[in-house]
């Protein structure tokens, strides 16, 4: 199966960015992107096998490349495949492969990127990474052709919606009420749902952004595919201003309303791929899967700086603000209207932000390779007593196979730790470790292991919080004993 991405400017009927050819007539999968327009929907696999997958999980001890001496784990995924290609061709394959919340992207870098590498018999292949920020943008592109296509269609409802956006001054108020009076009374739309309408006519969506989105996602794109990157920005313009995740839920909500099979397009994809859109977490004292639970000092939310450092650590968090950006270069209407549609949209689009990482590999006829995939990101936080910092990772694009072996599951969690799964582990001791791949010193780590029966959903990991920030501020202690010590044989006076 062939993805070509299409190049800048052409404009297809489905109005994704991608065209897809299946040399076979079958479109397959690990994800799959079997049909990879605005839908972002995987596919499955019959002709190749997965022996099994090795995943490995560290909750990183590195404070080499970590500088905090507080502040959640930086959690390294791996996940290796053994995958056969029994049959007598070659065998092309697009892969999907899906990653919950954020990537890690080191400040330090000279050219800063997602650490993420996917490699075949450890030769490394060229990934895209189609962003949540992407994804939001698709469901915009996609939700405003739906609402622009609906007004055409309709021409009493096209000819108010053309009045209320060629007016100006006085004659806006009357557009605006003619508009909204013709959706309730004879479209029968309630009356918060005909204000969005309104307030999305009366501002510019199409045009460029006001404002730099609030940089809690990375925004990094592949060079291969810059209309991934531009979707980002798109269809924000003075929605900008309430976030990426408000303006995405207007669309949503107006196409919705439109066509129904529009609704809820980013809990669609979520749901496709076998992620759960509401933030969950596995409780530290019971082992059971519960909706994840966060308390937010009110605070942080008195001043743009405070709100966009909690978002810097929490992108959900913003999600489920009525936040609208008091520097944000926008006109007093433009902010009017901002004001309405937080006011006027249902308390309902909470979710994990999701990333999926795209690759082509071919496997030739009758052999076995393995393919791995290995990325970096930060635990999240759980407050919940006892508090703790969790990983969630997509187990179930597994049953997307016809055939896909044990799943192997180990973690690695430094001594004194507190851990806990929503798979059952078991406690294989301790072991000295490298403490990363990039350093070498060792550490001690206690390893937890078990073949993963369940191969739909999430699997959910968690380290005891308290635990963890006493095992930092020692380490935090032990390197200042250390470097006292080194200074002192070197004959110099450690400063205060």
């Amino acid at each position: 199966m062939v993805i070509s991405i299409l190049s800048a400017g052409k404009v297809f009927a489905n109005g994704g960015p991608f065209v897809i050819k299946y040399p076979n007539g079958d479109p397959a999968a690990k994800g799959v992107l079997a049909r990879l327009d605005p839908d972002l929907m995987p596919g499955r696999e019959n002709r190749l096998k997965v022996i099994k997958e090795d995943l490995k999980v560290t909750f990183d001890n590195d404070r080499i490349i970590r500088h905090e001496t507080s502040g959640p784990p930086l959690v390294r995924v791996s996940a290796q495949y053994t995958i056969e290609n029994p049959t007598d061709q070659e065998v092309e394959v697009d892969f999907g492969f899906p990653i919950l919340r954020g990537i890690y992207v080191s400040p330090y870098s000279m050219m800063p990127r997602p650490d993420v590498v996917v490699q075949l018999d450890q030769k490394p292949i060229v990934c895209t990474i189609i962003s949540n920020s992407t994804i939001y943008g698709i469901i915009r592109q996609r939700a405003y052709a739906v609402i622009e296509e609906a007004i055409a269609a309709n021409s009493e409802l096209a000819n108010l919606v053309s009045a209320l956006r060629n007016s100006e001054g006085d004659q806006c108020l009357t557009a605006r009420q003619k508009l909204s009076a013709h959706l309730v009374t004879a479209m029968k739309w309630n009356e918060r749902d005909a204000a969005l309408l309104v307030e999305y006519v009366s501002l510019e969506v199409t045009g460029p952004i006001k404002i730099q989105p609030p940089d809690h996602t990375f925004w990094w794109a592949s060079s291969s595919a810059p209309q991934l990157h531009k979707l980002q920005y798109e269809y924000l313009g003075s929605l900008a201003a309430i976030g990426e995740q408000k303006a995405t839920q207007l669309f949503a909500q107006l196409a919705a309303k439109f066509n129904p099979q529009e609704s809820a397009a980013y809990e669609k994809i979520f749901a496709a791929w076998g992620g759960d859109v509401r933030e969950c977490s596995v409780d530290l004292s019971t082992g059971k899967v519960r909706p994840r639970e966060i308390t937010v000092d009110p605070s942080v939310l008195k001043d743009k700086k405070g709100l966009n450092a909690a978002v810097a650590t929490d992108p959900t968090i913003y999600a489920r603000l009525d936040y609208l950006d008091p520097n944000a270069p926008i006109s007093k209407m433009e902010r009017a209207s901002c004001e309405a549609i937080l006011k006027n949209l249902p308390v309902v689009f909470t979710f994990a932000p999701m990333n999926i990482l795209h690759y082509q590999v071919k496997f030739p006829a009758n052999s076995i390779h393995t393919l791995t995939v290995s990325y970096t990101q930060y635990a999240y936080l759980d407050t919940h007593e006892p508090s703790s910092y969790q990983l969630a990772y997509v187990v179930h694009p597994a049953s997307f196979w016809k055939e896909f072996g044990p799943i192997n599951l180990e973690v690695a969690v430094p001594d004194g730790v507190g851990f806990r799964s929503s798979a059952d582990c078991e406690n294989g001791g301790s072991e000295e470790r490298q403490v990363s791949p990039h350093n070498p010193q060792k550490a001690r780590f206690s390893i937890y292991r078990t073949i993963l029966e369940q191969k739909t959903g999430e699997l959910y990991l968690a380290v005891d919080a308290k635990t963890w920030k006493n095992q930092v501020a020692a380490e935090s202690r032990n390197n200042l004993v250390n470097q006292s010590a080194h200074l002192a044989i070197a004959g110099v006076k450690p400063k205060n």
